[in-house]
């Protein structure tokens, strides 16, 4: 189904995503009820589209009844598309969306399990592919200092296999430069290469953590490794 049908959720989840990237109690509770908000915004935009392209049909008198209620929206979602949610579980979602009301209306100081939260989010995701045909982008990992080293260690592997393939010496004086001159990195790689390693050993040996640091450090690894990784 297109993807213009589901663009208002897709939005709200991508808001969703970049707060569980944060990762703090304010940002958690953020991003549960933005999910929250993506999924009854899916079951509102599905169960009212034509039947040419759902195939369901939604008496509008139903639809009319079940407006101001998420449970009963839920109900009908249920009722009219039970063969699309095979291995969705409603109760779930009810219970889920009573926690988001508790987040909302409760204020500041409430959080939420990481745990409901990723759940919920892989729910929404679920529902975005079987209502809407949609596979969604995959939720980066959160920016800490254990995915910069991750992403380091990725990127000495994949160079290390690139030099050898083509008959490089890793301990030579001047292997970047022939790395250069074989085309396997650019000087803008190799400059992006010496100011990530300086930022990746500063925040290891650090006594206090650079968030943003290590969110422009990880971001900076994800586009080097792209560019360096042999094209298939």
């Amino acid at each position: 189904m297109e993807n213009t049908w589901a663009s208002g959720a897709i939005e709200l989840l991508r808001h969703a995503d970049s707060h569980i990237h944060l990762d703090s109690a304010f940002d958690r509770r953020i991003a549960f009820i933005s999910i929250d908000n993506a999924v009854e915004t899916m079951i509102r935009t599905f169960l009212a589209l034509p039947a040419s392209k759902s195939n369901v049909k939604v008496p509008w008198k139903e639809l009319g009844e079940a407006e101001n209620s998420f449970p009963k929206l839920l109900g009908l979602l249920w009722s009219h598309a039970s063969t699309k949610l095979i291995g969705i579980d409603d109760s779930d979602i009810e219970h889920y969306h009573r926690i988001r009301n508790k987040l909302y209306h409760d204020g500041t100081g409430l959080s939420v399990d990481s745990q409901y939260l990723q759940a919920y989010r892989l729910i929404a995701s679920l529902l975005l592919k079987n209502l809407f045909g949609i596979n969604p982008e995959p939720v980066k990992p959160a920016p800490t200092l254990e995915r910069l080293i991750e992403l380091w260690n990725l990127l000495e592997e994949t160079m290390k296999q690139r030099l050898q393939a083509a008959g490089i010496n890793k301990g030579h004086t001047y292997y970047w430069e022939e790395a250069m001159s074989q085309g396997i990195v650019s000087l803008e790689n190799v400059t992006s290469f010496t100011e990530l390693r300086m930022i990746r050993n500063k925040q290891v040996h650090s006594t206090h953590l650079d968030k943003d640091q290590i969110h422009y450090a990880i971001s900076l690894a994800e586009k080097l490794l792209k560019q360096i990784s042999p094209k298939s």
